[in-house]
């Protein structure tokens, strides 16, 4: 909830005094609230967070899913999507089928693994908060201002990493579901 708190209570004001407009809907819809409370947290987590024990996810399936996010969904959409899958699974077959063919191969590939996790972590965190840009309307001079919008989300992809980890996967996403909660609380709140 400390993120829901920065950004509703300090970055939106701010925001608006910036001439940086939030594209969230003005009142709370039933259909928004769909998205917000059962889309997002459970489409959001398995996207940035589920696979986050598997290098071979976090190295080619995680980046796919993620780079699908930023394109606009049109009809063209799902092809590229298929495209991007398929070629993601071959490269990791690929990659599986040449580097564990050798003895102590897969051992060695598990340790440099582990020893760059710490950076795959802070990329997926990273990757998460930049996935919230599109909430904020940053069209204009003051568009840069949007990175510190997203802080909070940056935060939160810190904490529901951590809890994937330590907890797993559902304690992820009811933290992500109880963030988004008090969001529409708020937003229902205020308007």
């Amino acid at each position: 909830a400390l993120n829901i708190v920065i950004e509703f209570g300090v970055l939106a004001p701010l925001a608006v005094r910036a001439g940086i407009g939030s594209k969230m809907p003005e009142s709370v819809t039933p259909g928004w609230v769909l998205v917000a409370l059962g889309f997002a947290p459970m489409a959001e987590e398995l996207v940035f967070r589920a696979g986050l024990r598997r290098a071979g996810y976090v190295l080619f399936i995680g980046p796919a899913l993620i780079a699908l996010l930023a394109l606009p969904w049109r009809q063209a959409t799902l092809i590229v999507i298929a495209a991007m899958l398929a070629l993601s699974l071959a490269t990791w077959l690929w990659v599986r089928k040449i580097v564990f063919r050798r003895s102590g191969a897969r051992f060695a590939a598990g340790r440099r693994f582990i020893s760059g996790y710490a950076r795959v972590f802070w990329a997926y965190a990273l990757a998460f908060a930049l996935a919230h840009v599109a909430n904020w309307d940053w069209s204009g001079p003051r568009g840069a201002l949007v990175m510190l919008l997203v802080a909070p989300q940056f935060l939160g992809g810190i904490i529901a990493g951590y809890l994937r980890l330590r907890d797993g996967l559902r304690a992820a996403v009811l933290l992500h579901f109880a963030s988004n909660a008090v969001a529409v609380a708020l937003m229902a709140a205020t308007t």
